[in-house]
């Protein structure tokens, strides 16, 4: 009767090891200190914590205060085009992510937004999420 693969008791028992070995480098470990006695100085097992200042508030671009939300029914009756759709995340208050929203909108020429998704989030440190598309619409002299 024929054996399949290949059993032989020197190749197996070599191979076991090595692949221990490179499974063991591949792992990695972590070294913790732990100083009972507290015979380290200050500061020496843990690295100190970087200050770093919060970004400042966005300021709004003049002419971004005249761009507003519309429904897509109007901006269909209008004439608007859209131009592209934004979805964005921002950390800090609501009222600027909507000034970062409306800075964008433009600074790619967009007149209008048309809501998609805007989330209020009720916890400080998650970001505000905002979904919205831009239209352009013609100017009511166009019409």
């Amino acid at each position: 009767m024929a054996m399949r693969g290949d059993t032989h008791p020197r190749k197996t028992g070599f191979m076991m090891p090595a692949i221990g070995l490179v499974l063991a480098l591949l792992a990695g470990c972590n070294m913790y200190v732990i100083d009972f006695e507290n015979r380290l100085p200050d500061g020496a097992v843990l690295a100190p914590k970087v200050d770093t200042p919060p970004p400042p508030p966005p300021e709004p671009l003049a002419g971004s205060e005249e761009i507003a939300f519309m429904d897509s029914t109007t901006a269909q009756l209008q004439g608007c085009r859209v131009i592209t759709t934004i979805s964005m995340m921002h950390v800090g208050t609501f009222d600027e992510g909507l000034i970062v929203l409306r800075n964008t909108a433009l600074r790619i020429n967009a007149n209008r937004m048309i809501p998609l998704r805007l989330v209020d989030s009720a916890h400080t440190r998650l970001p505000h999420r905002f979904r919205a598309k831009m239209v352009r619409c013609p100017e009511e002299s166009e019409v």
